[in-house]
């Protein structure tokens, strides 16, 4: 039974793989790739500023499950009170429209040094958006991806150390 509903999650669970170069438009809309979006539906996602002048692309669902850690931060605390406000005041909720595009508000394509063009990079589980220039500065780094696929397989339960300690 555990299996069958593990099983099930992944099914429903979005995930980002490959690289994707887009237009803007005049309008800042940008095409999502269309097996990122789900089948039949109108994807909903969350913009943020992410690392490295790139924008992170959250899904929906996922989104839900940091919303509901976010609840459990009290207002009264003032750093996290001004945390809190940072990351609302630059987040965007985007859902796709009838072509599969999202609009970026004209801060978040400044954040990124967005134009004309973007590269859209799938994270696993979120994707990332940056602009060309920025994308090939990170593609050109010598870490080498099967580097640390070899890591994780090594030692797995330490995924959040070998991560961090690639970038």
């Amino acid at each position: 039974m555990a299996d069958e509903k593990i099983k099930k999650m992944i099914e429903d669970e979005l995930f980002f793989f490959g690289e994707y170069s887009h237009s803007i438009d005049s309008q800042r809309r940008v095409a999502i790739p269309k097996n990122w979006r789900a089948k039949g539906s109108n994807l909903r996602f969350f913009l943020l500023p992410g690392r490295h002048k790139a924008l992170q692309l959250i899904p929906f669902n996922s989104f839900k499950e940091i919303f509901e850690k976010i609840r459990k931060i009290s207002f009264a605390d003032p750093k996290a009170s001004l945390a809190l406000a940072k990351l609302g005041s630059m987040a965007q909720e985007c859902e796709c429209d009838s072509q599969g595009r999202i609009a970026i508000s004209p801060r978040l394509m400044e954040e990124a040094d967005l134009s004309d063009y973007a590269i859209m990079v799938g994270a696993i589980s979120t994707a990332q958006i940056y602009s060309p220039d920025n994308w090939k500065k990170i593609a050109e780094s010598d870490e080498s991806a099967l580097d640390v696929v070899q890591k994780i397989m090594e030692k797995p339960d330490d995924l959040a150390s070998i991560l961090k300690g690639q970038i």
